[in-house]
């Protein structure tokens, strides 16, 4: 589901491949889901396909705007999924038994292999599931750690999946990555109006 532009995990060197200016919100196939980003972090509009609900996230710093640098530096991604796609709402135990099967670690994987996977925890709220992963696969983005923390939910009956990692030289930790993932979540539901029901 990655896939990514002029952010490097050198987040803070200052680039000149950004044609498209970083914001701090931004409108999804066509307006029906807006993403929104937490303080210290923009959406790169060079590397995001709006139209295909796809948005890639990472500290303003990266892309030379000044601000200060984040607490907690990581890159994330957004993807919605076609309309009537959501299958989180009702089915959050169930979709957290598959994640941690053979079955959803193929699903978790770059490569695709349950046996690059190793799923470190899970949670479930309403219309909300989270896993924390390792996959030893070659990350999406070169110079990202190999844990990943990932949350599944529902939007206005679409899937919309938001994934977390860190740069592999100061990675994020179990409480870090599982911070900036909440998040970024609730910035997306902010944005668009909605509720986790406990994000």
């Amino acid at each position: 589901m990655w896939r990514y532009g002029c952010v490097g995990l050198a987040l803070l060197v200052t680039t000149a491949c950004f044609d498209t200016p970083p914001a701090q919100s931004m409108a999804l196939l066509e307006g029906e889901i807006n993403a929104g980003t937490p303080p210290g972090y923009c959406l790169d509009g060079a590397a995001s396909r709006p139209g295909d609900g796809f948005a890639v996230i990472a500290p303003c710093a990266a892309f030379g705007t000044g601000d200060a640098v984040p607490p907690v530096v990581g890159v994330a991604t957004v993807q919605v999924g076609q309309p009537d796609s959501g299958i989180v709402v009702g089915a959050e135990t169930g979709l957290r038994d598959l994640l941690v099967s053979d079955a959803g670690a193929r699903l978790l994987s770059t490569a695709g292999g349950a046996n690059t996977i190793t799923v470190l925890g899970s949670q479930v709220q309403d219309n909300l599931v989270k896993v924390h992963f390792v996959d030893t696969a070659p990350p999406p983005m070169a110079g990202l750690q190999d844990a990943e923390w990932r949350a599944f939910l529902d939007v206005k009956g679409r899937l919309v999946t938001v994934a977390v990692r860190g740069p592999a030289d100061a990675p994020l930790t179990d409480g870090t990555g599982a911070w900036l993932l909440d998040q970024l979540v609730n910035a997306l539901m902010r944005d668009d109006g909605s509720d986790t029901g406990g994000a």
